[in-house]
C-alpha cells in the first residue's frame, strides 16, 4: 500500500496544480501570488509550480529569516532559487519587531514561536493586499491532517496547492521538477525556534507519519505494521486538531 500511493505520475500530478494555480488567480481576478519562501522543501516545490502556472512577473517571494533561529542555508537556499526562476523576492527579518511584543508578555515557547509563523502571515497579506495578489501557502497533506501548522499562520492562506500530497510525495515531486538534492533532503522545519526539527518534535519520520496516515484514511489501521505507540500518537494529534481544519462556528441566535 504504501509503494502504491507514492507511484504517481508526478508530471501529470505537476500539470494539474499548475492548472489550478492558474485557474485560481484568473478566477478571482488577481493580479498574481506571494509566497512565503524559506527555502525548504515546502515553499521551493510551490514557487516552481507557481512559475509554470503564471508569468514570472506576476509572482512575489517573500524570504522572511528570523536572527538566531532560521539557519543560513535556509536563506542561501531560497535566494538561490528565487535567482535561478528569476522571480523578484524581498528579505524581510522581523526579529526586532517580534522581541519588542515578546517584551511586553508572558513567556512560552511554543506560543513565541506561533507569532513568528503569524508575523509572516501579517507579511504575506500586506504584500497580497498592497498588490492585490492571492497568497499562496506551501503545507502539505501531512502537515494538514495532524494539524502540525500554526493557526492563522503558516495555515493562513488563499490557496493550497500542495495540501493533497504526503510530504513523502511532495519529495518525489521535488525530484521531477529538478530541485536540487540540498532543498529536497533538508530535514522539514517550522523554524519556530534555534534547533526546531519537525520530526524530533513530531516524534516518528514523515515516512512513517505517511504510510499511518493512508491507513488511517482507508480506514484501515489495524493493517498498519507501524508500532501501536506511533499509531496512536498520530491518531491523537488528527483528533486534537481538528478545530484547526473546520470553519470557525458561528452563533445563529435569530
Amino acid at each position: 500500500m504504501y509503494q502504491d500511493f507514492l507511484s504517481l505520475n508526478y508530471k501529470k500530478v505537476s500539470h494539474k496544480i499548475t492548472r489550478f494555480i492558474s485557474e485560481q488567480v484568473e478566477l478571482r481576478k488577481k493580479n498574481g501570488i506571494v509566497i512565503g519562501l524559506s527555502g525548504g522543501l515546502d515553499s521551493s516545490v510551490c514557487l516552481v509550480l507557481a512559475t509554470k502556472a503564471i508569468k514570472k512577473d506576476r509572482i512575489m517571494a517573500l524570504i522572511m529569516p528570523e536572527g538566531g533561529v532560521t539557519p543560513k542555508k535556509d536563506t542561501d537556499n531560497a535566494r538561490y532559487l528565487a535567482n535561478e526562476l528569476k522571480v523578484n523576492y524581498n528579505e524581510i527579518h522581523f526579529e526586532s519587531a517580534k522581541t519588542n511584543l515578546l517584551s511586553h508578555l508572558p513567556k512560552n515557547k511554543i506560543s513565541a514561536g506561533n507569532i513568528s509563523a503569524r508575523l509572516r502571515m501579517t507579511l504575506l497579506y500586506h504584500y497580497a493586499g498592497i498588490s492585490d495578489l492571492l497568497v499562496l501557502g506551501t503545507s502539505d497533506k501531512s502537515e494538514l491532517m495532524i494539524g502540525y501548522f500554526t493557526k492563522f499562520g503558516d495555515g493562513g492562506a488563499d490557496l493550497l496547492p500542495i495540501a493533497g500530497l504526503y510530504k513523502s510525495q511532495v519529495k518525489l515531486l521535488g525530484k521531477e521538477l529538478g530541485l536540487p538534492n540540498r532543498i529536497i533532503k533538508q530535514p522539514s522545519s517550522p523554524r519556530l525556534w534555534k534547533g526546531h526539527l519537525a520530526e524530533k518534535q513530531l516524534g516518528l519520520s514523515y515516512s512513517e507519519l505517511d504510510i499511518i496516515l493512508q491507513y488511517y484514511l482507508n480506514n484501515d489501521l489495524g493493517s498498519c505494521d507501524q508500532s501501536k505507540k506511533k499509531i496512536k500518537l498520530v491518531v491523537d494529534m488528527i483528533r486534537k486538531s481538528q478545530h484547526k481544519r473546520e470553519p470557525i462556528p458561528i452563533c445563529n441566535p435569530l
